[in-house]
């Protein structure tokens, strides 16, 4: 799963009632069941974690691939085109399945759905190409009464109908990169391609013909508006949904650049079920009424080409408030917010007034947030994205909003514009989201930090543009009013005090089920995540083990649940699976069960991740703190092995596999730095001088891909997508806790210049996200990674500074948001949890306190370089 697309999976999970994520309950509209008697010899599926109802026929074996056919449906004919393909299916004894209920249809038709499966709402599976042949008219004839549904971009049509079809596996196959495959001609398996175009195997282009010359269709080509397209040269793709995409295009006869948005009728759903061809007009009729308004982006054309609509716009040169936020905001402590302040001031006074006259047109936006305030190169604010607009007094619950940036007290469309605005003069002074239900707790600790942090005149300008925004929101809902000024309690720096609030928070959020605890959205998306240390029970259960704090919970939770689901769990990871919840099976005296799960880790053959994460890297250094803690020979064994598994797979892959949607194959977490602690510490325990140079290495090859600022002297990894990166996961500090162990197991000084580099990272005054491996626990790292007992505190000071805008105090307790400030969160990944183990690295002095090893404090002890003198 893309990254971008993992992380629009967390509204899926903003449960309105709750502080915490968890799975929405299915929407309006119920069930879409077959009706009437359903034959004999079928036999009815469908898994509680799927979208789909499957069909079994008794007695019929089909192929492992062949062609498929897809039906598709508007939202309003669904429950009647399923009653209508499923009888035909009957009478012919079909394999068949189709979505389940109409919350699924929604979602895979959504705006931000798979582009490549969208539009999916039946699929059939014929024995043989005759039969295959034959259905295509069958169903076409079938459907032919019915509204169109989505266009299948994967898919080819047939005819003019709502069926569909495509070559592609029956039975799910996986390559050993987990690509799903089919077997060509020679029987070789090959990517079953899901891309969101039509692609046919090589080895089946010849039927694809054949089937060419009986798809015969009318010619949508005739309407003469369809060759206003061809007036544009389209230079690239800005974006794609599945509503359509957005291009860079050049009108040809005047070489003016202009933006071309495609709307794809009856599909990308909103929260309303409204499509994109709706919004599209919706943004259309806005544009006109607002042509004369400056600032706000002007419509150019509109047309149709093929089954699609397209909207022509002007080109405004610059970027959006979020590309510019990330190259301009001070993140680094030691430049000076005094001219930062300023340009704020200047782009929140020009978007004031063009909201103002654009409201004084009548028309609300609706959506306003960073990625549709566009900064022009000559400094010039314009507002791009109308497909939300409405009347300025509407009350209409609105289809599409951007979390962070509305409120469910807002009920009239312009209020919700100038809270938008609001929103927005809080996020570019400090680039922290919140989301509705956490605002009460994060917006005194944000508003407190802006007061502190920037120069009194600013600061004053700010209350004046917050005062003049409020007042309008009032215009329109004299109901609520939202202040500036809140009270918030003194923040301590006390670690024992802080540490002993996180424990008491966390206890109290213990649960009942086999989650243990309320954690990230992973807990229900990835395999095994109830369970595991990064998002699951057994890494809350550790950090209050660790704190002698909820033992009976811990214990009765292990008992009624983990020990009894133990067996399924099939993840060998440190942080994923096995390897880490045996930490806690064994620091809770269950040491012949850890005896056995050692059997499943040894008999799993993984050997294409090598992260610390998910693979080799990770049980390598559980075996090595098992064997520190038993001394049992038998136990270096295995880890030895796992060296040997891990050179083998480095000769053979090119890149690193990752298993998780936001990771980044580079540093500690997923990177080969996590291999290098893995060797550094086999190498402490063997004076393998060999594994010692691997460990160099591989931090070599990690450093390659990092960047320093000279200004700040901030070293910051750089991925693919050209983000530079501070974290744990991912990012520099990752690979300083890597260098750091390596210059402890080696008594040595090693890449000391790209170290303090790293450390200088201490000054960074905020970060998106709160959590231990994406956000600001990272960077409570830091003051363990260094001895000079002064460096320490002042590293501790800075570190704590950035901890404290998302410690949230309640109730003499403390609680922590998850990502993104969504939902509150109780896990290592993102959670209390792991800002528990955070602050207890800083207090030990042990920058591996949060890993899941056996007898951390004494692993980091016996693995220290000292002692091999000793030895030899």
């Amino acid at each position: 799963m893309k990254k971008l697309e993992g992380n629009f999976l967390y509204h899926q999970y903003l449960k309105v009632d709750s502080e915490h994520y968890g799975k929405i309950r299915k929407g309006e509209g119920g069930d879409l069941k077959v009706e009437g008697d359903i034959k004999s010899m079928y036999s009815v599926h469908s898994d509680e974690e799927s979208v789909w109802t499957h069909y079994q026929v008794e007695g019929v074996h089909l192929p492992i691939q062949g062609w498929k056919i897809h039906i598709t449906s508007s939202k309003n004919d669904a429950q009647k085109v399923l009653n209508k393909i499923a009888r035909v299916c009957m009478e012919r004894n079909l394999v068949f399945k189709h979505l389940k209920d109409r919350q699924s249809f929604m979602k895979m038709n959504s705006k931000n759905a798979n582009r490549a499966s969208s539009g999916k709402f039946i699929t059939v599976y014929p024995l043989n190409e005759e039969q295959f042949v034959e259905l295509l008219d069958v169903f076409a004839d079938a459907t032919k009464d019915y509204e169109k549904g989505p266009y299948i971009l994967n898919d080819k049509r047939w005819k003019d109908s709502n069926v569909f079809y495509r070559y592609g596996g029956f039975k799910t196959i996986l390559n050993e990169d987990g690509e799903h495959c089919i077997y060509d001609d020679t029987g070789q398996l090959i990517p079953d391609q899901r891309n969101p175009f039509y692609q046919v195997p090589p080895f089946m282009e010849p039927y694809d013909a054949y089937l060419d010359s009986l798809n015969v269709k009318d010619d949508l080509l005739l309407n003469e508006e369809t060759t206003k397209l061809n007036d544009y040269n389209i230079e690239t793709s800005l974006s794609y949904s599945n509503a359509g995409g957005v291009y860079l295009a050049t009108k040809k006869a005047t070489d003016e650049k202009v933006i071309i948005k495609e709307a794809r009728p009856v599909a990308g759903l909103d929260g309303i079920g409204r499509d994109a061809l709706e919004r599209q007009k919706i943004e259309l009729d806005a544009l006109t009424t607002l042509n004369q308004v400056p600032g706000v982006v002007n419509v150019l054309d509109h047309f149709q080409a093929w089954e699609h609509y397209f909207i022509v716009e002007e080109y405004i040169e610059g970027s959006d408030l979020r590309s510019w936020l990330v190259r301009n905001y001070p993140f680094a402590g030691s430049v000076d917010l005094n001219v930062y302040g300023e340009e704020i001031v200047s782009i929140m006074t020009n978007l004031y007034h063009i909201i103002d006259d654009m409201h004084q047109k009548g028309i609300a936006m609706g959506d306003i947030q960073p990625a549709n305030v566009i900064l022009t190169s000559s400094g010039e604010v314009k507002l791009i994205d109308f497909e939300t607009a409405v009347s300025v007094y509407s009350t209409e619950k609105p289809g599409m909003a951007t979390t962070g940036f509305v409120s469910q007290e807002i009920k009239v469309a312009g209020a919700r514009d100038w809270f938008g605005y609001l929103k927005l003069l809080r996020y570019i002074s400090l680039p922290i989201l919140t989301s509705d239900t956490l605002e009460k707790y994060l917006a005194p600790i944000q508003l407190n930090w802006i007061k502190n942090q920037y120069p009194s005149h600013v600061y004053k300008q700010f209350i004046d543009l917050f005062e003049k925004a409020n007042n309008q929101i009032r215009y329109y809902q004299n109901d609520i009013q939202f202040k500036w000024h809140l009270e918030v309690d003194e923040q301590t720096e006390d670690l024992q005090l802080i540490v002993k609030k996180l424990v008491k928070g966390l206890g109290q959020h213990v649960t009942d089920d086999e989650r243990f605890i309320n954690g990230d959205i992973r807990q229900y998306e990835l395999k095994d995540a109830k369970f595991n240390i990064l998002n699951g029970g057994s890494g809350a259960a550790l950090t209050l083990n660790r704190e002698g704090h909820c033992v009976e919970k811990i214990d009765k939770w292990m008992n009624t649940y983990l020990l009894d689901q133990l067996p399924d769990v099939q993840n060998v990871g440190l942080f994923s699976g096995l390897a880490g919840i045996s930490t806690l099976l064994y620091e809770r005296g269950h040491t012949e069960t850890v005896q056995q799960v050692i059997r499943k880790i040894n008999q799993t053959d993984e050997r294409n991740d090598l992260t610390l994460r998910s693979g080799l890297s990770g049980v390598g250094l559980f075996y090595i703190s098992l064997y520190l803690e038993t001394n049992k020979t038998e136990y270096l064994d295995y880890t030895e092995n796992v060296a040997e598994k891990i050179a083998f797979a480095r000769k053979t892959q090119k890149s690193l596999k990752t298993n998780d949607w936001s990771a980044v194959p580079i540093g500690l977490i997923d990177g080969v730095s996590g291999i290098s602690l893995f060797y550094a510490a086999l190498y402490s325990v063997t004076s393998n001088e060999d594994y010692l140079c691997e460990a160099i290495e591989l931090i070599k090859e990690d450093l390659a891909k990092t960047q320093k600022d000279e200004e700040s002297g901030i070293l910051q990894t750089l991925d693919e997508n050209n983000r530079l990166l501070p974290y744990l996961s991912g990012g520099s500090i990752g690979i300083g806790i890597a260098i750091w162990f390596l210059n402890h197991v080696s008594d040595q000084q090693l890449f000391k210049e790209e170290f303090d580099s790293i450390l200088n990272l201490s000054k960074i005054r905020c970060t998106i996200s709160g959590g231990l491996f994406d956000g600001a626990g990272g960077f409570l790292l830091l003051p363990s990674l260094v001895e000079d007992r002064q460096a320490q505190l002042d590293y501790t000071k800075d570190v704590i500074e950035l901890a404290h805008l998302f410690l949230i105090e309640k109730e003499d307790t403390y609680i922590y948001p998850g990502n993104f400030s969504y939902r509150l969160s109780d896990d290592v990944f993102s959670g209390s949890s792991g800002i528990i183990l955070a602050f207890q690295s800083i207090m030990k002095e042990n920058p591996l306190y949060w890993l899941p090893l056996i007898n951390v404090e004494n692993f980091v002890a016996s693995t220290r370089g000292s002692r091999l003198k000793e030895v030899h």
